[in-house]
C-alpha cells in the first residue's frame, strides 16, 4: 500500500503523483464525509472531485500528501469565505456557491480545501492543496 511518492517537479513525477491520488481516493467516489464547517451536512465526492483534486494537488509533493488525507482535513475544516463559481469546471459542475475551507494537518500544516454547493444544497468536494 505505501508506494513511493515522487518528490520532484518533472512531468513524470507530477503524472505519477496524480495517478497515486486517483488510485487512493477513487473509493471515495459516491460517498460523503462529515465536515465541521457545515455542521450536520456532509461533503460528497464525485468523479470530478477526485479528478480536480488529482490535477491540482499532484503539482506539489506537499499537496499530494494533503490530498491523500482529504477525509481527515474535511473533518476538521473551518470556513474561510464563500464566493461565486469562477472557473469553467466549477460552473460545469453546477455550483451556485464555492466555499474556501482551511484545516491544519499534522506534518503538513495548513491546507486549503475548495467545496461547491449545488442548488439542491448538496455540498461537493472540489480540491485540496497544501499552503
Amino acid at each position: 500500500m505505501t508506494q513511493h511518492i515522487p518528490k520532484g517537479t518533472s512531468k513524470e513525477d507530477v503524472y505519477l503523483r496524480r495517478a497515486i491520488i486517483v488510485e487512493r481516493l477513487a473509493h471515495l467516489i459516491g460517498s460523503s464525509v462529515p465536515c465541521r464547517a457545515f455542521g450536520a451536512r456532509k461533503v460528497e465526492f464525485l468523479y470530478d472531485s477526485i479528478d480536480e483534486t488529482a490535477t491540482r494537488a499532484s503539482r506539489r509533493y506537499e499537496s499530494t500528501l494533503a490530498a491523500l488525507r482529504v477525509v481527515e482535513a474535511l473533518r476538521d475544516a473551518k470556513m474561510v469565505r464563500s464566493d461565486t463559481p469562477r472557473s469553467e469546471k466549477q460552473k460545469r459542475m453546477r455550483f451556485i456557491k464555492v466555499y474556501e475551507l482551511r484545516a491544519n494537518l499534522k506534518g503538513i500544516g495548513n491546507v486549503k480545501i475548495i467545496v461547491g454547493e449545488l442548488r439542491t444544497k448538496r455540498v461537493l468536494h472540489y480540491s485540496i492543496t497544501a499552503q
